[in-house]
């Protein structure tokens, strides 16, 4: 093994990825590190030595056939190998393997759904779907990803066929645009949005007659580009302005869980909304009603169990009746249909319902 001599500096075309450009009649392929050519196409790596394994242009890679110097003159009219390469990398396709290409698409198909996700809302909600609902959906209409378009572009054709196949899940959320336009041309421009743009007028706000109007409206994303127009050309130079206010429009006052219906409460009382608690159904609570104030001055509000028909003035007080033996009596009473007792009612019978003279279970 000593005599044995190893070659020095010198590079394998083993794990590779191949380049390839057909030009002109001709092959022409280069030899790539592999994740190396979507990141120099990305902008990400600047280094074409960490891109390329050899500058070496090649007819044919895995046979090492080398592309002749005449060819390469009339194919790309120099035979500066580094700009070949440059332009190989810029123009070629890119040979993977099938796992690289596997990994590729799933990662662009995530892309996908996630650009959906935020475009759209449920119909009926207004809320955002989640990204397990819109990969079911997408999987459903046979939808596929094409590696050679931009996850932006493909997840629009993909909301236009859910809004079309789907219309009772998926709809296009609605964008908030603020126009600030000078007082005389008020009139036209709301005109002009409800007519031409469909547009939701939601507020207008003014200083004083001297100041510029401003108009708050929703619309559908299709009609920026046409309200960009009518701002920067139509009215250009008359102090026209359009801005985004917000890119997706969803309904604050939905429930974030499962149903429309099934709202979500705080345990802990406040002076400026009703307080509450979990939903009745696993606990057996509910919020006591919102006194009607009385002349200038409300009464405070309080926590009251419904179980056991008691009102209580503080959280702590309703916490420490919650863990007591006359609620959990209560409690196990609902469950057999039997009516609840009151407190005196409890107290009389405590004794028999430790010793277990009365049965409840």
């Amino acid at each position: 093994m000593s005599g044995l001599k190893l070659p020095q500096g010198q590079k394998r075309l083993t794990n590779i990825a191949i380049v390839r450009l057909k030009s002109h009649g001709k092959r022409f392929e280069i030899a790539c590190y592999k994740n190396k050519v979507l990141n120099w196409r990305d902008g990400i790596e600047k280094d074409i030595n960490e891109v390329i394994q050899t500058d070496t242009i090649f007819d044919n890679v895995g046979k090492g056939k080398v592309a002749k110097e005449q060819d390469l003159k009339s194919s790309f009219g120099t035979v500066d190998l580094e700009e070949i390469c440059r332009k190989i990398l810029k123009s070629g396709e890119l040979q993977v393997s099938d796992k690289e290409r596997e990994v590729h698409l799933e990662g662009l198909f995530r892309d996908i759904v996630q650009i959906v996700v935020e475009r759209c809302v449920h119909p009926q909600t207004g809320r955002h779907l989640t990204p397990h609902a819109v990969e079911s959906a997408l999987r459903g209409t046979g939808f596929s990803v094409q590696p050679d378009h931009t996850a932006k572009k493909q997840a629009l054709k993909a909301i236009e066929t859910l809004c079309t196949e789907l219309p009772d899940s998926f709809v296009r959320a609605k964008m908030r645009l603020r126009i600030t336009c000078p007082l005389q041309l008020l009139e036209a421009i709301k005109e002009q949005l409800i007519r031409d743009h469909a547009a939701q007028i939601e507020d207008e706000t003014q200083d004083d007659d001297r100041q510029p109007r401003a108009i708050t409206f929703r619309c559908d994303p299709s009609q920026y580009r046409q309200l960009d127009s009518l701002a920067t050309a139509t009215y250009a130079g008359q102090g026209v302005a359009l801005q985004i206010v917000t890119a997706t429009v969803l309904n604050e006052s939905a429930s974030i869980l499962d149903g429309p219906s099934l709202q979500r409460y705080d345990l802990q009382p406040s002076s400026e909304a009703s307080p509450a608690v979990d939903t009745q159904a696993c606990a057996g609570y509910s919020a006591a009603a919102a006194p009607v104030p009385q002349g200038d001055q409300a009464k405070p509000k309080g926590m009251r169990c419904s179980n056991c028909n008691v009102a209580f003035e503080n959280v702590a007080d309703y916490r420490t009746h919650c863990k007591s033996e006359w609620h959990n009596l209560n409690l196990k009473r609902k469950v057999k249909k039997l009516p609840a007792v009151s407190e005196e009612e409890f107290l009389e019978i405590a004794l028999d319902v430790r010793e277990g003279f009365i049965a409840v279970e």
